[in-house]
């Protein structure tokens, strides 16, 4: 059986222990905890040596330092800037890929993370998409693939923004699969719905028009602080304390997002799409869109 993947987010450090024992007892097998806060584990769980609950302290500063000691150039400047504090967008994807290795190991049954604050948590939910789109903006997988070619005398800057990207793209499959989020805090509906949006767990709804034009419906509890945005095959949406990057459906990379709107009825942000007849074989491109070629 599959490790089952939760995480306890936003309320006190004692409501997100209890709901941590709720998951837990529903199980009725083995567990990993993940908690900046151990000393608040709830007295129902059995955390012995020969108990069935094991709690971790959770450490990014630690797991941060580790991935620098492996690092192809510990001293790079862009390095040390993603590294520089404990709530950077790195530290919160090695902590993920900590839980996803945990995970995989099929060691415990169940592994809860527990994560202060309602938006702190939904921000680290966003990390692994905020880290994509920092290397992609500034090392497109185009260069990085072609300077890998190059083994060991590749530029040790782009090796090193590969093996992030590397890392990103694995702990986004991981966030954006089968997962289970636990709000603690106020205003759980709202919060569950950003946390879908933050790791990536939605789905778009995709309509071609008789314009020939793709309308793009994203879901999204609130209304986005600005327009969405396309960088390569990169949506982003800003939203108030979180940034959403959402990898595009491979048609959608093809065209030129015009533009969008937030529609409060079915609480989603529509993007809308025209085919890019430079990036289309002419007798593909939809009637109507060839209007704008040129």
């Amino acid at each position: 059986m599959d490790t089952h993947v939760v995480v306890v987010l936003g309320g006190d450090p004692t409501r997100r222990a209890e709901l941590t024992a709720d998951v837990i007892a529903r199980t009725a097998g083995s567990a990993l905890v993940l908690t900046g806060h151990p000393d608040a584990v709830d007295p129902r769980l059995d955390t012995t040596d020969v108990g069935a609950v094991e709690v971790r302290a959770d450490d990014p500063v630690a797991r941060t330092q580790a991935y620098l000691s492996g690092a192809v150039d510990p001293g790079d400047d862009v390095l040390a800037a993603l590294s520089a504090g404990s709530d950077t967008p790195l530290s919160a994807v090695l902590g993920w890929e900590y839980t996803r290795r945990a995970a995989a190991s099929g060691y415990w049954d169940v592994v809860v993370v527990e994560l202060d604050g309602d938006l702190a948590a939904v921000r680290r939910l966003a990390a692994a998409g905020e880290l994509t789109a920092f290397v992609d903006s500034r090392w497109p997988a185009h260069v990085r693939f072609a300077s890998m070619a190059a083994g060991d005398m590749a530029d040790p800057r782009v090796r090193e923004a590969h093996r992030l990207s590397l890392l990103a793209a694995d702990v986004t499959a991981f966030l954006s699969g089968p997962l289970e989020v636990v709000v603690a805090g106020e205003a759980p509906e709202r919060t569950e719905a950003m946390a879908e949006l933050a790791r990536g767990a939605v789905t778009p709804d995709i309509e071609l028009d008789d314009s020939g034009e793709y309308l793009v419906a994203y879901p999204a509890p609130t209304m986005p602080t600005g327009a969405g945005t396309v960088d390569g095959n990169l949506l982003r949406l800003d939203h108030d304390g979180f940034r959403a990057i959402l990898r595009l459906p491979s048609v959608l990379a093809r065209c030129t997002l015009e533009d969008s709107h937030y529609d409060s009825d079915t609480r989603s942000v529509v993007l809308r799409f025209v085919p890019d007849p430079d990036l289309w074989p002419s007798h593909l491109v939809p009637s109507g869109s060839t209007r704008h070629a040129g």
